[in-house]
């Protein structure tokens, strides 16, 4: 018992490194982009060298999961650790870009592999970690914000606050060897345990995935803009949009892992689906700021346990030794939907407006719910 309990505590601060990280740098990349001297054009190009070497290493990495352990996840943590300074630093164009590939592939092979070890994390009884453990991404990347914003006001430069993610980073990296989480490879499956699920079974679970996940970069990238350019609101009242929207779905992620008992993932993709879609509409079509983020917080604390729930479905439905594999194609297939959110949204709104973007992306939300009567018989439970 003591021993899970360090485990559970090494893989939470994993969560909350990453979301630090992802956070500082989120809110760095105007003070990069003022370093290198790069225009809006250039920096969306060298931006798409994450995206576009996460997704190969993805693919990969549930293997080397699957053998190594999370052995696995403590390397992409330190590669991440040493990368971080440095983006802060450089001044030169064409080293961010190799950087930024170098961060791309880590970040995916962390993201497969941080998603296995907490699926195979034991939870306490009664409770589904999955969803408290993911809960610590989202507001570790809001606090991360909040402190390079008034570090940026204090004059503190690009590399030292990418410095402090560093620090988070190689710690949560040591205490995850001290759990014991890198020395324990994945064990061999033995009769009677949950089956492999189908090839065709995981598509749709990565397909599902994908749905959520660009309704959540969708709203990250696009609720501020509806806000401040549509609705007229103050510049300090839109930037809240992503944050409240961020702070929604951790609150809803830590009350979810409190009803493991009841939850499973069928009835978790339909009130996703429903009050997230709901929310959506009300962004859509609100007349007045205040209500436009009202909307987006009801879509938050719907949508934030879909994203954990198909995880760990894919994981537990699984022999062990298969789970670093079926996560990674779940999570393949999942994060083109992230990726793409943004894109279609900015496509759609050049023709309707944002009113008529988030009125597909609240489509896209409800068709969460389209899938579960074909996953009802075919996952296990999220609950452990």
């Amino acid at each position: 018992m003591a021993h899970d309990a360090v485990r559970r505590g090494a893989v939470r601060a994993a969560w909350l490194a990453f979301g630090w990280f992802w956070g500082t740098w989120s809110a760095l990349i105007p003070a990069v982009k003022r370093a290198t001297g790069v225009d809006d054009e250039t920096l969306g190009l060298l931006l798409l060298a994450v995206p576009l070497a996460a997704m190969p290493a993805m693919i990969v990495s549930g293997r080397a999961y699957d053998r190594r352990g999370g052995s696995v996840l403590i390397g992409g943590f330190l590669t991440m650790g040493a990368l971080a300074p440095v983006l802060g630093a450089t001044s030169d164009g064409l080293v961010l870009a190799g950087c930024l590939a170098v961060l791309g592939a880590a970040s995916g092979m962390v993201d497969v592999a941080l998603n296995s070890a907490t699926v195979a994390t034991p939870s306490r009884p009664g409770r589904d970690f999955v969803q408290s453990a993911q809960a610590m991404f989202p507001v570790a990347g809001v606090a991360a914000s909040a402190v390079v914003a008034a570090a940026r006001e204090l004059g503190v430069p690009a590399w030292a606050m990418l410095g402090s993610a560093t620090l988070f980073l190689g710690a949560a990296a040591v205490w995850l060897g001290v759990s014991g989480i890198a020395a324990a490879p994945a064990r061999k499956a033995v009769d009677g345990e949950a089956p492999a699920l189908t090839g065709t079974t995981l598509v749709l679970l990565g397909a599902t995935l994908a749905a959520a996940l660009l309704v959540e970069n969708a709203i990250q990238q696009w609720s501020s803009n509806r806000l401040e350019f549509e609705l007229g609101a103050a510049p300090g009242v839109a930037s809240l949009a992503p944050g409240v929207f961020a702070l929604c779905m951790f609150g809803a992620r830590l009350h979810a892992q409190r009803r493991a008992r009841i939850t499973a993932l069928v009835p978790t993709l339909r009130t996703a689906a429903i009050v997230s879609g709901c929310g959506l509409v009300i962004a859509a079509w609100a007349p007045s700021p205040l209500l436009a983020l009202a909307g987006f917080a009801l879509a938050g604390l719907g949508l934030a346990p879909a994203a954990p729930a198909l995880f760990a479905s894919a994981g537990r439905s699984v022999p062990e030794e298969l789970r670093g594999r079926a996560i990674s194609l779940v999570s393949t297939i999942g994060y083109s939907g992230y990726f793409i959110g943004p894109v279609a949204v900015g496509l759609v709104s050049s023709g309707g407006g944002l009113s008529a973007g988030f009125t597909v992306v609240a489509v896209i939300a409800m068709s969460l719910a389209v899938p579960t009567q074909w996953l009802r018989d075919r996952v296990a439970r999220t609950a452990p």
